[in-house]
């Protein structure tokens, strides 16, 4: 058994991949490579086609053909053996077998094939022994990473000197300007030490009344003209960065520094916008669910909290109006310093001492929920069924999803292990495809809302047991809630003044499981 080369091409003969064993000029492969598709034209019960030098050994995958071009003294038996190999091998590193995908793992491939074949004879190795020879780990990589990082980590090591030193000097500067015996000097450092006091605790004015006033906001110093103690941490930071870059080649590492990327740019200023707000409030849920094999519910249990976070001393004395529907199912408990019986009877949430506030800066929660364990199908916010079955060596999985909810649910993904190389046969929402390397198929749904309520996927795969698909997990998110918690208003505890506020709501899946 001699092989020529392997290769993969297009239905048109177009070469795609080839790999040569024997020493073959390039015109010699290229003719014998054009002349392939003309001779299998008339090739319908066969898989391999002679000419008066070479034998053609071939199988259809998909829009391309994977070919072996043999002497026709090599044994075909053998040849047939060594290309249901390769066909095996080829979905590993290219699960969608178009051209594009082809071209990008050709690398890959190639190696793949130099694992099977040397010098144009048939290894003694199976599919498992080639996927370990190519995962093998290089010590002369992992020693590169390591030294790479270390310089990374010494370069931020040497950037928080500097700026703990900068640091330092400017403290020893403020306390030398302290020390000074002249009236003028000690004047001016007297009154620059009271009007730093005074910058940070903000003096409270009271009216006749005995009733506090809004203090006016401090007025900020206008930084000094010229350089000055201009803190440069960060630039020297980035230089050191940048020289690690030029020296190792790490052009493809984002600076310490960078923006937020032009995807998650919005997200980012939504969320400085809502940090700047006197009062942030975030309604998080959590959702557990375990579903059997038939779609009943097994378990389903939901958590939830209110956080809050102040951002202006003179908004801590706060109380917030809540709203929640229907969820007498939910078991609800306040943080020790709310006032319960605010709560129990107005749904207020505020402290309970009212004059006292709440601390600035933190994030506290001040009130969580639960639904304890239930098996009511009701209360799922999407449902998911799965019917595999069997007919000889071929396995069909049927997957639908099913909600009743009136929460918008994105980024829906259902995840199903499929240990063989599966084909999707029809997807009625969104998108799906096999995962090779995770051995799962992917079925992902970007919003599923009133227009979408219902949606189904069909695969199929060889040589899987039923049993295989399962466990199937699920996840998604929601900017709704299942206990229907809903921030209404914020309001000063003093005067009751409204209090400018952003709110937040997510659901998330902790645990979504079909088993």
């Amino acid at each position: 058994m001699v092989v020529l080369s392997a290769c993969l091409t297009s239905k048109a003969g177009k070469p795609l991949v080839a790999r040569q064993f024997v020493e073959i000029s390039r015109i010699r492969i290229e003719g014998l490579l054009a002349a392939f598709p003309k001779l299998i034209g008339a090739v319908k019960q066969h898989t391999y086609v002679e000419t008066e030098s070479v034998r053609y050994v071939f199988q259809p995958m998909e829009n391309l053909y994977l070919l072996l071009v043999t002497n026709k003294s090599s044994n075909i038996m053998e040849d047939l053996e060594t290309l249901r190999l390769l066909a095996r091998l080829v979905p590993e590193f290219a699960p969608h077998l178009e051209e594009e995908y082809v071209r990008e793992q050709a690398f890959e491939i190639m190696l793949a094939f130099d694992e099977v074949l040397a010098m144009g004879h048939r290894e003694t190795i199976n599919l498992t022994q080639v996927k370990t020879a190519l995962e093998m780990e290089s010590h002369e990589e992992k020693l590169h990473n390591m030294i790479r990082q270390s310089k990374i980590n010494e370069a931020k090591e040497e950037a928080k000197k500097k700026a703990t030193a900068i640091d330092q000097t400017k403290a020893q500067r403020q306390k030398a300007g302290l020390g000074g015996m002249g009236s003028s000097g000690m004047g001016s450092a007297m009154q620059g030490a009271f009007q730093d006091e005074g910058e940070r605790k903000p003096v409270r004015v009271f009216d006749s009344e005995g009733q506090p006033e809004a203090a006016p906001a401090p007025a900020r110093k206008a930084p000094p003209k010229g350089k000055g103690m201009q803190l440069g941490s960060k630039t020297k930071q980035t230089d050191v960065m940048k020289a690690l870059e030029a020296e190792d080649e790490l052009m493809g590492m984002a600076p310490v520094a960078a923006a937020p990327a032009a995807k998650g740019g919005a997200a980012e200023a939504r969320k400085v916008s809502v940090s700047n707000e006197a009062v942030v409030l975030k309604v998080e849920e959590k959702v557990c669910v375990r579903l059997n094999k038939d779609g009943g519910v097994e378990s389903l249990e939901v958590k939830g909290e209110l956080k809050m976070m102040i951002n202006d001393p003179e908004a801590s004395y706060v109380k917030v109006q809540v709203q929640h529907g229907k969820n007498a199912a939910f078991q609800f408990k306040t943080h020790p310093n709310i006032n319960r019986g605010m709560w129990a009877d107005d749904a207020v949430l505020c402290h309970r001492d009212q004059t006292k506030n709440f601390p600035v800066g933190t994030e506290l929660g001040v009130l969580k929920w639960r639904l304890p364990p239930s098996t009511n199908s009701a209360l799922l916010p999407i449902g998911i069924s799965c019917w595999p079955s069997v007919s000889g060596n071929n396995a069909t999985v049927n997957l639908e999803y099913e909600s009743a909810s009136s929460l918008d649910l994105a980024n829906l993904r259902v995840i199903v292990p499929c240990p063989a190389q599966a084909t999707v046969a029809d997807v009625s929402e969104g998108d799906a495809r096999y995962l090779a390397k995770s051995g799962t198929v992917e079925w992902r749904v970007e919003l599923v809302d009133d227009a979408n309520r219902s949606g189904n996927m069909e695969f199929s795969a060889d040589d899987v047991d039923a049993d295989a698909f399962f466990p199937i997990s699920v996840s998604f998110t929601a900017t709704g809630t299942l206990c229907g918690i809903q921030v209404s208003t914020v309001s000063d505890t003093r005067n009751d003044s409204p209090l400018q506020f952003a709110a937040s709501t997510m659901l998330e899946v902790e645990e979504y499981e079909i088993q």
